[in-house]
């Protein structure tokens, strides 16, 4: 087998095995390839095989190198955009096929050694015959027996090779055999109504090989990239092309007129009985009569008329972000009843480390590829560690996500977590399984089977009896599970299969299989939904302007009790599953066992002084947490008063109603008016309106600036939006933060909102204490009174002293956040004999005289 060089070879020669050969078409013809060398790459390396005195085959090949290459790299290449490959003679046996094959790759090998290329990239032409035909062959010989990687990664403007990353890259091909009313049924709607719009502004179509149609379609062009930016190939490059191909039907300017004048153009190629779109403009001013889907969708019916067989739109990226610049610049080419077939291309890497290095370095978002992010909803890797920081508030201070801890918390164990569960099982430990694995369950005799859900699913606890947390509500698909043996179920769906299941495994050794995604449904009820941050609310709420963060909690508790305590019940239900099946001690949620606490703040909301005085007399030596508004009328000197002989905790109460666009500048101004004016850097925030920045967007300012814990989320009448009345740290960007959260269960402004008296306002009070008292969960009731609002708000005030003296904790904010971080002081089991006293609300009622 002979090579022969292009520049050797007779050119008739040459495009009669082109016009010939089913792998071949017209990007493989001499003129083009002379073109190809004239205005686009460095060398032109092309060659041709010869067997005894027969042409067998052409491959054209070409270097480009130095600007605009990714990574600056040396490419030996068949064609970038417009492809090749090897073309071989119709008429020539396998035998000699093959030997074809083999010798071209070896030139083309010893070409890379020569000119010490960094990459090969190859590739075969859709709208070649062989490639057209159901029946071609998908894997080129170049990747089964050369070891090429099929496919090239493609970042958001181009081509980002990297060795084991590929993109598809398809090509947009429309079938030209239906009729021409199939065709049009074929298009997508909006291009059906495009086309219909265009022709209702009377626009004309003309399509033409005369070569003076090239300077008004330049024009047009340079209007175009006013609006585009792009650079535009020399007109030459176009004339060069009219030369070589439009006398024999190769090329062709489509344009579009309206009242005379053109507005739109495309370059259309064609050979083989296909069309190829090469290059298309259009006046900025007239798109909005759609001339470009009135051009294509002419030049489809100008390309059938013709008899050609297929219509060639060029590549799209369907596995790429839809913001990205070759993914918006190719979607349109997806509307006009295309198929999509992948383009036949690939590379062989000499320098891997070129491309991996520079790839892992860059900021090059080959990540975003074919990616779906894990669900928002998802507590993620964070999974664990907020499973085990839940057992922690409700008694069990050992547990942990590692192999040391009792319970051990493993969230989605797999097979790799095997040998860490064996360990805490020898050790007579508890494992906590939580969406094993089905290898990680089978190991231990239980067998798993998905309950997928789209909309939250109701449970129950089989121990709870009918007590509230007996409800369980789930808002995300489940297991259940089948065990081999001895089991028992903890939470049954209504089939009555486990969805929770326990195992003894050995004398004292269990493990409880969870399959619920118990992290993040904790997550979402008490965080809300970060789906919903994308849908923010307009309209004012309680007749204050400014974002809430009610929203993010209202889809998933529609047609739900507020009532009730979601996120408490699911950890109350371990909680109890942990004492009563796996023999773990609990320790008491609250200090003593109470059965609950109270934090009381007050918002400053620039208060008169005399209002402050007031409000601790009504509230006697009761602890109070003061958020302090920017604008508060306090000094130094009345702040010392103010806390004279009392525990007052002073937090900041930052002010950001009418910037929220500014809320990071304005909070780190005044974090540091509230240092100047306290002595102290602020522990604890609650926005000015509860205000809200998306989904907990004001977290990372709060974190920056020290803010320890947060009380933003507004129950106001005692709703339990977030499903807890107990804190807990948030998890953001797959991470358990530092940051606390506890909701404001009950807030003064409900007297003002619904007109209420001291009855009934205290009744609210005392309503949410007896349900807690009711339920057996503890719960921290953090109530908000406005200084300000003290004459109409004394029942509230009084009910708190009531519940204090019956046995609620007062605490600040900051004491509330300590307790639950470190435990201290935790004694007794909790009180559980409350049936035979009387409600907190009778027992205040009578104190206060309220019949």
């Amino acid at each position: 087998m002979k090579v022969v060089r292009f520049r050797e070879i007779d050119r008739s020669a040459w495009d009669g095995l082109a016009l010939q050969s089913p792998q071949a078409w017209l990007t493989h013809r001499s003129s083009w390839i002379e073109i190809e060398q004239r205005f686009f790459v460095s060398t032109n390396l092309s060659f041709a095989l010869e067997e005894g005195s027969q042409l067998v085959g052409i491959q054209p090949l070409f270097i480009n190198e130095g600007a605009g290459m990714p990574l600056g790299e040396r490419l030996l290449h068949s064609g970038i955009h417009r492809h090749t490959g090897l073309a071989l003679a119709p008429d020539i046996d396998a035998g000699v096929a093959r030997a074809a094959r083999q010798a071209a790759m070896q030139e083309i090998f010893a070409i890379a050694d020569l000119y010490d290329v960094d990459r090969i990239q190859l590739n075969c032409h859709n709208l070649a015959p062989a490639h057209r035909h159901p029946q071609r062959e998908a894997v080129p010989f170049w990747v089964s027996e050369f070891g090429f990687q099929l496919g090239i990664a493609f970042g958001p403007s181009g081509m980002l090779p990297c060795p084991g990353s590929s993109t598809l890259n398809a090509d947009q091909l429309v079938d030209l055999a239906p009729t021409v009313e199939e065709l049009f049924a074929g298009l997508d709607n909006t291009c059906r109504t495009a086309v219909r719009k265009a022709q209702k502004s009377n626009l004309q179509f003309e399509i033409s090989s005369d070569v003076s149609y090239l300077d008004t379609y330049m024009d047009i062009a340079r209007a175009s990239a006013t609006r585009t930016g792009e650079v535009l190939p020399d007109i030459e490059y176009y004339r060069s092309i009219f030369r070589a191909f439009a006398a024999e039907g190769g090329a062709r300017v489509a344009l579009v007129r309206q009242d005379g004048n053109a507005i739109a153009g495309l370059i259309l190629l064609t050979d083989k009985k296909a069309a190829s779109f090469l290059a298309g403009v259009s006046l900025p001013d007239a798109m909005k009569l759609r001339p470009n889907n009135f051009l294509h969708w002419n030049a489809i019916r100008w390309a059938k008329q013709a008899g050609l067989e297929v219509y060639r739109f060029g590549p799209s990226f369907p596995e790429v972000p839809r913001d990205w610049p070759i993914a918006m610049v190719s979607h349109f080419k997806t509307i006009f009843g295309s198929r999509s077939v992948p383009v036949i291309q690939g590379s062989l890497f000499r320098r891997p480390e070129l491309y991996t290095s520079n790839i892992l370095a860059a900021s090059n978002r080959l990540n975003e590829i074919a990616s779906r992010p894990a669900d928002a909803r998802s507590a993620g890797q964070a999974g664990g560690a907020f499973i085990v920081h839940h057992l922690h508030t409700f008694g069990f201070r050992s547990a942990s996500s590692m192999q040391a801890g009792e319970p051990v918390v493993l969230y989605r164990p797999s097979q790799a977590d095997l040998a860490t569960a064996r360990d805490v099982l020898a050790g007579d430990g508890c494992v906590i399984a939580v969406l094993p694995s089905a290898q990680f369950a089978r190991e231990f005799g239980v067998d798993t089977q998905a309950r997928s859900i789209f909309s939250p699913s109701v449970l129950r606890a089989a121990f709870a009896g009918s007590k509230p947390w007996s409800r369980l509500r789930t808002l995300h698909s489940h297991m259940c599970f089948v065990a081999d043996g001895d089991s028992t179920t903890i939470v049954e769906n209504a089939r009555l299969e486990p969805i929770w299941l326990h195992r003894k495994m050995g004398d004292r050794g269990s493990v409880i299989f969870i399959g619920t995604d118990l992290a993040s449904d904790l997550m979402q009820y008490r965080q809300g939904d970060p789906a919903a941050a994308s849908n923010r609310p307009t309209e004012p709420m309680w007749g204050i302007a400014g974002e809430r963060p009610n929203y993010l909690f209202e889809g998933q508790l529609a047609g739900e009790s507020l009532r009730e305590r979601p996120a408490d019940w699911w950890c109350e239900a371990l909680a109890d599953a942990l004492v009563r099946l796996s023999g773990i001690s609990r320790l008491p949620i609250l200090p003593n066992g109470a059965v609950g606490a109270v934090v009381i703040t007050g918002d400053d909301d620039q208060a008169a002084l005399s209002c402050y005085a007031q409000q601790q007399e009504a509230l006697g030596s009761l602890p109070v947490t003061y958020f302090l508004h920017p604008l508060t009328k306090h000094t130094q000197e009345t702040l010392r008063q103010l806390k004279a002989g009392r525990k007052v905790e002073l937090g900041i109460h930052p002010d950001a109603l009418d910037r929220p666009d500014r809320y990071a500048e304005l909070f780190s101004e005044q974090a540091r008016w509230f240092e100047r004016l306290t002595g102290a850097r602020a522990r604890s925030v609650r926005n000015h309106g509860f205000l809200n920045d998306g989904y907990w967007g004001h977290a990372s300012v709060w974190n920056t600036c020290g803010i320890r814990g947060s009380s933003n989320l507004p129950g106001l009448d005692g709703s339990i939006i977030n499903g807890s009345l107990l804190p807990a740290r948030i998890v953001l960007d797959g991470k358990l933060t530092e940051h606390w959260s506890v909701l404001t269960a009950i807030g003064d402004g409900i007297v003002f909102i619904n007109d209420w008296d001291d009855r009934q306002s205290a009744d609210c009070v005392l309503g949410l204490a007896d349900r807690i008292r009711q339920s057996g969960v503890p719960g921290v009731i953090v109530i908000n009174l406005h200084p300000e609002n003290i004459g109409k708000t004394r029942g509230m005030h009084q009910a708190l002293i009531k519940l204090v003296e019956y046995g609620f904790i007062p605490w600040t904010m900051t004491e509330c956040f300590d307790w639950f971080e470190t435990g201290v002081h935790r004694s007794g089991p909790a009180d559980t004999s409350g049936a035979k006293r009387p409600s907190v609300a009778e027992k205040v009622r009578s104190l206060l005289g309220i019949n």
